[in-house]
C-alpha cells in the first residue's frame, strides 16, 4: 500500500487523508501537510489473519485506523505525543511517548502485534527511517 498523509482538521477535528494542501471535506477549513515535524508509522503485515484496521490514537484522540501493510505520515507541530493502538476488544499497547523537536523532527514507528497466551499486545517500536518501506 502507498504512503498516505493523515491529518486532523484543526477546525472541526475530522481525520482525513490528504495529498498536500486542500480543504477539509467536512468543514472546508484549509489543511496543510507542511508542518515542522512528523511521525511515520508502518504496520507490518499480520500472518495470523488480523487484516482489520488497527485504531490509532494520539494523545487519547482518535486518528483513524492503520491498515495492514500501510504507511502513514502524520504531520504535526513540535511537541510530545502519546501513541496508542487498539483493535476490537484488545486494548493492550506499549503506549510510547514521542517528542518531536527541531533536533529530532521525524520519528518512524513500526506497528506490530506481539502474540500473548491470553491477550495480544500492540507494539509501536521506533525504527531507523531507512527501514521504512518505500
Amino acid at each position: 500500500m502507498a504512503k498516505c498523509f493523515r491529518m486532523k482538521c484543526p477546525n472541526c477535528g475530522n481525520v482525513v487523508n490528504v495529498n498536500g494542501t486542500g480543504p477539509c471535506p467536512k468543514c472546508s477549513a484549509p489543511l496543510d501537510v507542511n508542518q515542522p515535524a512528523a511521525i511515520a508509522l508502518y504496520r507490518m503485515g499480520n500472518f495470523m489473519g488480523a487484516a482489520t484496521g488497527f485504531g490509532l490514537y494520539i494523545n487519547n484522540q482518535p486518528f483513524g485506523a492503520i491498515a495492514n501493510r500501510e504507511t502513514l505520515i502524520i504531520p504535526l507541530p513540535y511537541g510530545t505525543y502519546q501513541m496508542h493502538i487498539v483493535c476490537g476488544m484488545n486494548r493492550r499497547c506499549n503506549d510510547p511517548v514521542i517528542t518531536l523537536t527541531p533536533q529530532d523532527p521525524f520519528v518512524c514507528l513500526k506497528v506490530h502485534m506481539k502474540m500473548g497466551f491470553v491477550q495480544n499486545t500492540f507494539i509501536l517500536e521506533r525504527v531507523d527511517p531507512s527501514t521504512m518501506p518505500q
